[in-house]
């Protein structure tokens, strides 16, 4: 029974029309696009380290790893426990970003450990968890392979600009506790941080 609600409560939101860009997120991410084409990557990227070690490096670290458990682990997409958690009891962390959140999708706890499991190790071909992604109805908001629809579902599948904007602005809960908003940072400062965090994931051998 909680498995068709959570699927009638994804089919009722899908029903409505696609999202309509919101228009202040639309022109804050063209302006972060902007930004990422007009200045050398690798500037930037040193640029945002400078700023991960001011800002981000007392709870995640310096070296970006969370800490042993103090907060996330940024060199990572995310955790088992932290998509077994959005999994079971839904999220609406983003909601500037993306305003239509997330329901609870699979009660089940031995198919939610499964789901989690697949997202968190990247997607692997032949993993358990893949029919289980596709019966779920994941990649009707988060895509196919897991890089998440504007406006409608972030990416889950590693950092991008667009993720990393949406948690500086919007702040996020997780198993650790509440990350606070960083509504105070201009967008060139988001777009540095963002360019420093993904290449973690890229060092990282993601």
């Amino acid at each position: 029974m909680k498995t068709l609600l959570a699927t009638l409560l994804l089919l009722t939101f899908l029903a409505a029309d696609e999202p309509a860009p919101l228009p202040q997120e639309k022109l804050y991410l063209h302006t972060l696009e902007q930004i990422m084409h007009k200045i050398d990557r690798q500037r930037m990227r040193e640029m945002g380290r400078q700023l991960f070690l001011h800002k981000c490096a007392f709870c995640h670290g310096k070296d970006a790893r969370g800490r042993d458990g103090f907060a996330a682990d940024l060199t990572r997409r995310i955790s088992k426990e932290r998509a077994k958690l959005n999994i079971q009891k839904g999220a609406r962390n983003f909601v500037k970003s993306y305003p239509g959140g997330m329901p609870p999708m699979v009660p089940d706890d031995r198919r939610a450990e499964t789901l989690a499991a697949y997202v968190a190790e990247g997607f692997p071909a032949g993993h358990a968890g893949e029919l289980l992604y596709e019966k779920a109805h994941c990649a009707r908001c988060h895509g196919k392979e897991g890089t998440g629809i504007r406006y409608r579902a972030p990416n889950i599948r590693r950092f991008d600009l667009e993720t990393v904007a949406a948690i500086l602005r919007n702040g996020k809960f997780g198993i650790l506790g509440r990350m606070p908003a960083y509504r105070g940072l201009a967008p060139y400062q988001v777009a540095m941080l963002a360019e420093y965090i993904v290449s973690l994931q890229n060092s990282n051998g993601d």
